[in-house]
């Protein structure tokens, strides 16, 4: 029985055991499938012989399921495929191509053209004068204003913060009020209109307790940043006010001999008969443009301007118009800024070996006498200043006129005058106005005055003086009387209307015949026909014809001799 039983246990044991083998990979098989299936491709694609290998030791023990886990991790090398992932992300040089979004410094470009972009008015200033008056600092300065803004404007305002007690003692194309540390200017009736990319200019004198420079401007609400204003010698002078100056004391005189300029060739100039000669005797023309008003337009009075109509104009005069009596002339608040002005001017012509006439404009005044005491201190001062330079010329009243008479007025007034100057100035030659705006030039003719080197003024606008005006220069310089022709127009008298060319053809070719000496009227860029510069022209020199009103296109090319 025994027997039987231990056979039938072996069997019972044996039968076990192989149903236990054949029924391992029910048990055992199922989690490896789901793990060989990712990898078994992999593993056959590297190595066949690995995977019979492997085999074996996954039966070794059902056991170790765990190192049958690790195989996953085996195939961490397989995700290197990462660095397959990875070749995307080397692509991100390629994404560095946020370099190439270093485009913001390409947009940074347009960044720093906002100024030019966003500026719609920008300001030009330069000093024109200065000097202290006690413990006030006082000057003057000429500001241009750019419209940059894209469209036209009807009417502006400008302000300009100031030191607390500014003033300001005159002004010119602009009207002027201060209040606390702010300086308004608006426009005049005649220069409110700005077109896109025009300019208007103006400018005014001050006293004030600090150092001031126009540095913050405001133009319509909008800022105004200051670009390079052009200097006298056609540089840039915004930040340069001191080089005004030398100003106050005159240059050294050229040399005489040398050089090929007007008064290097022609030195001391004197009346001989009816006309100018220079010092070797000879026959001499001056021909040149006069200022207006220095009190209105003092940016004109400066070097490039002068250099301009010496060189390119061929001119080899400039006449300085002060007015005496206005609320811009000398007699005024500002007597102080009048003189520098002229002194200025004055050194100009001298650094620039060019002839200057010094006007005392007489005109709403009517007479010389009004203002006599003022002329006398005037004219002692300038004689006592340059009495040394062949360069002046001394214009002692513009145009008397009105009640203004010869005989009893304008000639013992010149007679006081003359004897101021001949003290200081022996040489020079002396200009006289006669009565009706220096139309009665035979008035001069019938009573002269006993000076030498004397010449009597005469003053037409070719619109309105014609034949018999023409007809009395003839007949008085016929008879001996020294004539100056100091001021003229192409236009009417008044300054404006319409130009007659035709008729200021006649009136020069005649002063030409007889030798005798003229300056146009106006060097400046009023918004009237007698001006030679339209309103947009800055005063600096190197003109074009863009820049020119058709009365100064006219007279800069017969002064160029291209008119017959």
């Amino acid at each position: 029985m025994k027997r039987k039983f231990k056979i039938t246990a072996l069997v019972l044991v044996f039968s076990m055991l192989i149903a236990g083998c054949t029924n391992a990979p029910d048990v055992t098989l199922p989690p490896l499938d789901s793990n060989v299936s990712s990898t078994e491709s992999d593993i056959n694609s590297s190595d066949n012989s690995s995977e019979t290998e492997s085999a074996p030791e996954t039966e070794k023990p059902v056991q170790t399921e765990k190192p049958v886990q690790t195989t996953p991790e085996t195939e961490k090398p397989v995700q290197t495929e990462k660095p397959v992932q990875t070749a995307p992300q080397t692509e991100k040089p390629v994404q560095t191509e946020k370099p190439v979004q270093t485009d913001k410094p390409v947009q940074t470009t347009p960044q720093t053209e906002k100024p030019v972009q966003t500026d719609s008015f920008t300001a030009q200033w330069r000093l024109s004068s200065s000097w202290q008056d006690g413990e006030n600092y006082c000057g003057g300065y000429d500001i241009a204003i750019k419209n940059n803004s894209g469209k036209s404007v009807q009417s502006w305002v400008a302000t300009i913060t100031v030191p607390k007690g500014f003033k300001i003692t005159s002004g010119w194309n602009a009207n002027f009020s201060v209040k606390g540390t702010t300086l308004t200017v608006t426009n005049k009736d005649y220069n409110g209109t700005i077109n896109n990319g025009d300019s208007i200019s103006f400018g005014f004198n001050f006293s004030s307790p600090k150092e001031f420079s126009p540095r913050d401007i405001k133009f319509n609400g909008s800022n105004a940043p200051s670009v390079d204003a052009p200097s006298d010698d056609g540089g840039n002078n915004n930040s340069t006010p001191d080089t005004e100056k030398p100003v106050e004391t005159a240059p050294p005189a050229p040399a005489d001999p040398d050089g090929s300029t007007p008064v290097s060739v022609h030195g001391q100039l004197s009346v001989k008969g009816t006309q100018i000669v220079d010092k070797n005797g000879n026959a001499y023309q001056l021909k040149g443009m006069s200022t207006h008003g220095i009190g209105w337009f003092p940016d004109f009075v400066n070097r490039n301007a002068f250099k301009t109509l010496r060189d390119d104009w061929n001119t080899n005069v400039v006449r300085l118009a002060m007015y005496t009596g206005e609320s811009e002339g000398y007699s005024g608040s500002a007597m102080a800024e009048h003189e520098a002005l002229v002194k200025k001017g004055i050194n100009l012509c001298i650094e620039l070996d060019m002839y200057v006439i010094v006007d005392w404009h007489v005109l709403a005044d009517q007479s010389p006498s009004v203002r006599k005491k003022d002329a006398i201190r005037f004219f002692d001062e300038i004689s006592k200043s340059y009495g040394n330079y062949p360069n002046i010329i001394y214009e002692i009243c513009n145009e008397p006129n009105g009640y203004s008479r010869w005989d009893n007025d304008i000639k013992p007034y010149a007679e006081e005058v003359i004897s101021v100057i001949r003290k200081n100035d022996p040489n020079a030659i002396v200009i006289v106005g006669t009565p009706t705006w220096s139309q009665d030039i035979d008035k001069a003719l019938n009573n002269p005055l006993e000076y030498d080197n004397v010449m009597y003024a005469l003053h037409f606008y070719a619109a309105t003086h014609t034949d018999w005006l023409r007809q009395r220069v003839k007949d008085c310089v016929k008879k001996g009387l020294p004539v100056f022709v100091s001021e003229f127009g192409c236009c009417d008298a008044s300054g404006n209307g319409a130009n007659d060319f035709n008729q200021a053809k006649k009136w020069l070719n005649l002063l030409d015949s007889l030798g005798i000496s003229y300056c146009n009227w106006n060097l400046a860029n009023k918004n009237e026909s007698s001006s030679a510069f339209k309103e947009s022209a800055s005063a600096f020199g190197n003109w074009t014809e863009n820049d020119m009103s058709e009365g100064g296109k006219w007279i800069r090319k017969w002064f160029r001799g291209e008119i017959q």
